[in-house]
């Protein structure tokens, strides 16, 4: 309770001087000179002097702060309406080169039907076999666009597979990486024959090869032609590891596919000879 007191008369006692100040100085300013305050002014002003400075500095310092206030509020909507700029074009040159790449894949398919004395029609996938995606696929075009059983699959970089399933609009394709899977196959440098099979994984197991074969790691791996299925000379893929067992009168090698049989998305299916 003092000290509220103590505190009233201090606010009481600094009123009364400043009234005092206004009333002294209102009276001075009615004398014959009014530039000269006298030495009751003076001395008031002098009293008073650090208040007006200390008011003066607080009314600077809440002018800035309300300038940088407003200054921040409007980078923050400038850095929002940057930000989904950058987005857009961001979004823009995603599709751009989404564009680009499927007209690059195009353009070496199209280029691959000019190589080859077959009938071709360029497809693309639109499902993976969900349980072992990489052995089975599902692309767009089908019996009416000229599509059989058996038609080979493949790609500028290699053989994919061929189809097994035959819908008007769409057919299914059994990967050479499918354990099903089987092509009579030729070491491109030596021209030796041998059989490709599927493991369910994405390496090849190339069986049925002569002791005598010299295979080496590197080796390509194209189609033989046999079989009926696949044109001869199509590449399959490359030499990684060869198997030769002692006493054995066969050797094996392992064999990785020339297509990205995991990252397909646009295929070439070659059709039957008119």
């Amino acid at each position: 309770m003092t000290e509220l007191l103590l505190a009233r008369r201090r606010i009481a006692v600094f009123l009364g001087l400043f009234l005092f100040a206004v009333v002294l100085l209102t009276t001075q300013s009615r004398t014959a000179d009014r530039r000269a305050i006298g030495p009751f002014g003076t001395l008031i002003l002098t009293a008073l002097l650090p208040v007006q400075a200390g008011m003066a500095g607080i009314v600077d310092s809440v002018t800035t702060m309300w300038e940088q206030f407003t200054e921040i509020g409007g980078l923050r909507v400038e850095n929002a309406q940057l930000r989904g700029r950058v987005d857009v074009l961001s979004r823009e040159a995603a599709a751009l080169h989404e564009q680009a790449a499927s007209a690059g894949r195009l353009e070496r398919l199209l280029a691959l039907r000019e190589q080859i004395a077959y009938r071709a029609v360029a497809a693309r996938v639109i499902t993976r076999d969900p349980s072992r995606w990489f052995t089975t696929l599902t692309v767009d075009r089908g019996g009416l666009d000229g599509v059989a059983r058996n038609s080979p699959v493949v790609t500028p970089d290699g053989v994919v597979g061929r189809v097994i399933e035959v819908t008007p609009t769409a057919s299914r394709v059994l990967l050479i990486g499918d354990s099903r899977s089987a092509l009579g196959v030729l070491i491109q440098r030596s021209r030796d024959a041998g059989v490709v099979e599927g493991r369910g994984s994405g390496a090849l197991h190339l069986k049925y090869l002569s002791r005598t074969v010299a295979v080496t790691q590197g080796d390509i791996v194209v189609t033989s032609g046999l079989g009926g299925v696949f044109p001869r000379g199509l590449v399959v893929g490359r030499v990684t590891t060869v198997t030769r067992e002692e006493g054995a009168l066969l050797q094996e090698a392992e064999v990785e596919p020339a297509a990205a049989l995991d990252r397909l998305e646009d295929v070439l299916i070659l059709l039957p000879r008119r």
